[in-house]
């Protein structure tokens, strides 16, 4: 496993694994994770108060997180950031 790092927040990134970068207001950062813990292993979230957050899944759940952050959108406002 190659280990390169994801700048944002030096989230450590290996083969297999993808991420999504994501800017909302850093009140909504605890409300995001309490909804992703109800999806059993979806993704791992990882970021700080800035309001920048890193999820990180597999390539094999990728196009079900990016379904969860559509739905997501609806509650939260939150902007997907270009890779």
């Amino acid at each position: 496993m190659s280990d390169t790092t994801d700048g944002a927040s030096h989230v450590p990134l290996g083969e297999g694994l993808v991420v999504r970068r994501l800017r909302m207001q850093p009140s909504d950062i605890v409300r995001l994770r309490g909804i992703l813990a109800g999806y059993d292993g979806l993704a791992s979230a990882h970021g700080d108060r800035t309001g920048v957050v890193v999820l990180v899944t597999t390539t094999d759940r990728e196009a079900e997180l990016d379904e969860w952050l559509e739905d997501v959108a609806r509650e939260i406002a939150l902007e997907v950031i270009a890779e």
